[in-house]
């Protein structure tokens, strides 16, 4: 145990020396006693034996401030001396930790760590459920964590948006609400119209992007696997509005897997042209039509109603059958069937989380034919044509039998 004033006196050889190693000796033993030094100084070490806590004086040379613990190493903190409030620091573990910043000028809460791990930067973080951990920050803005390093784990950065003690989102002011969530590789964007404080929120999903990259706007599903773009519209609305600056410029315009344009939708000021690919430039073996009022004639146009809907009744044809008149005109083979992939098991949900990933399965469904009627059009004309032309010579001959 050693303790030394650090002042040498004036005296002769053997006190000197005999001083020396005195002061020494309490500092390379940190001034280790069972009282505090009775000389003290501004940053000096006191191994305090009878408390088992390693202090260091403050700047001030005023007070003590608890370091560490002597016997285990494990660090220890004197809040009132480092201006700190909360809990001890407990083996390297900082709970109820506030600081009033980060320089010694500030002078408001710039960081608060609940007892939860949950931080604010210039707030106090919301009451959020067990499962979560969250840095919340100005804007009413939080990016959270839920569930441990594990599969199903989910991250959100929401708006006016946290996850109450019930495992709940509601509003953290009175105000519109907005979410965005990663979770196995999908992207969920959520929206919520305004709602008062504290009240729980029921999102709307806006967009979903799969982790096959689809889009889907209006809908987390799509029954065609292969459809990079899914819009569903809310309710009666509209599902999608297109416009563009500039009168005559295509809305639409279709690539093929060449990179070439091969249709478009042009929008000028009055209407809307519905474009395919016709430049001479791009044909050959260009011929005239012929028998075209035979070929007419094996069309079967029928009147009929879609099962969906009973009560309409429309004017069209049955694809496989203008498909050998017209082959072009029809998409599709006649009976052919496709595999699909359906719910077998819904997925497990904890609030808007998902915990268990729904059971999928396939099942063979109905490939349905589609038609292009405006494809009739060529036949349609070369038809008339002929009919005309039979029509004329028919009045020819008639002329020429009154005269």
């Amino acid at each position: 145990m050693a303790e030394h004033d650090y002042v040498i006196a004036n005296q002769n050889g053997a006190n000197t020396r005999s001083d020396l190693n005195n002061a020494l000796a309490a500092i390379v033993s940190n001034n280790s006693k069972a009282t505090a030094p009775t000389t003290t100084y501004a940053y000096m070490w006191w191994a305090d034996t009878a408390n088992d806590i390693l202090k260091q004086r403050n700047a001030a040379d005023s007070a003590w401030i608890s370091i560490l613990t002597l016997s285990t190493g494990a660090p220890l903190a004197d809040y009132a001396d480092n201006a700190l409030s909360g809990n001890a620091i407990d083996g390297g573990t900082i709970s109820n930790f506030t600081s009033t910043g980060i320089d010694d000028n500030a002078t408001s809460t710039a960081i608060t760590i609940d007892a939860s791990e949950n931080v604010g930067i210039g707030v106090t973080p919301e009451a959020w459920h067990s499962n979560y951990t969250a840095l919340q920050f100005a804007g009413n803005g939080a990016l959270s964590g839920w569930g441990n390093q594990q599969a199903g784990a989910a991250v959100f950065l929401s708006q006016n948006a946290s996850a109450d003690q019930t495992n709940d989102w509601e509003y953290i002011s009175t105000d519109e609400a907005s979410r965005y969530e990663q979770v196995n590789g999908v992207h969920t964007f959520s929206v919520a119209p305004s709602g008062t404080a504290d009240t729980a929120i029921s999102f709307t999903t806006a967009m979903t992007i799969d982790n096959a990259g689809r889009v889907m706007l209006g809908t987390t599903t799509s029954t065609n696997p292969n459809a990079k773009l899914v819009i569903k519209s809310f309710s009666n609305n509209d599902a999608a509005e297109v416009r563009v600056s500039t009168n005559g410029v295509y809305g639409f315009a279709f690539f093929n897997a060449a990179d070439s344009v091969v249709g478009s939708i042009q929008i000028n000021s009055t209407g809307t042209a519905f474009n395919t690919s016709s430049d001479y430039r791009l044909k050959e073996n260009v011929l005239p039509m012929a028998g075209s009022i035979d070929r007419l004639k094996a069309l079967k146009p029928s009147r009929f109603n879609f099962k969906s809907d009973a009560t309409l009744t429309v004017d069209g044809f049955l694809a496989h059958e203008a498909q050998s008149v017209v082959p072009e005109c029809v998409t599709g083979i006649k009976d052919a069937m496709k595999d699909e992939e359906y719910e077998v098991t819904p997925a497990v949900m904890d609030g808007d989380t998902v915990v268990t990933e729904a059971v999928m399965g396939t099942r063979s469904v109905p490939d349905y034919q589609g038609i292009d009627q405006s494809k009739l059009v060529p036949l349609l004309v070369a038809s008339l044509q002929e009919a005309v032309a039979k029509i004329e010579a028919l009045e020819a001959r008639v002329t020429a039998l009154e005269v």
